[in-house]
């Protein structure tokens, strides 16, 4: 045991041996209530990746379809069709807010998107929207 400098100097009484049995005591507390709070972490961490890997794979569809409505709009309209479009906005439907959420006391940011239904210009022009 030589080099240990970070160990207790304990006379043999029975009051330092309550007091070692009540250090004891809390760290085994503590140390499980650690433990908790990591599970609940993992558990969390978890659930996003899940939440993130169907995301990605939704996108490649909606990629896919968006890409070829641009095209449908450009062989239609032209080159100028970016110009239409943004003339024709005029405030953003999809909107995202942010929150906390308390996992196990540590505070994670959460990201909400909301689309905001409404009447826009460009309904008449026969595109709809592939996702929601």
């Amino acid at each position: 045991m030589s080099g240990s400098t970070n160990r207790y100097t304990v006379p043999p009484t029975v009051t330092v041996l309550t007091v070692m049995k009540a250090r004891l005591v809390g760290a085994t507390k503590g140390h499980a209530l650690l433990k908790k709070k990591a599970d609940a972490l993992t558990m969390r961490y978890r659930q996003l990746l899940k939440e993130i890997v169907e995301a990605k794979n939704g996108m490649g569809d909606a990629m896919k379809g968006s890409f070829f409505s641009l095209a449908e709009a450009k062989y239609a309209g032209g080159d100028s069709i970016k110009h239409t479009v943004f003339d024709n906005v005029d405030r953003a439907t999809s909107k995202v807010y942010s929150s906390q959420e308390n996992v196990a006391g540590v505070k994670i940011p959460k990201f909400e998107s909301i689309t905001e239904p409404g009447e826009t210009k460009m309904d008449l022009t026969g595109k709809h929207m592939l996702y929601s």
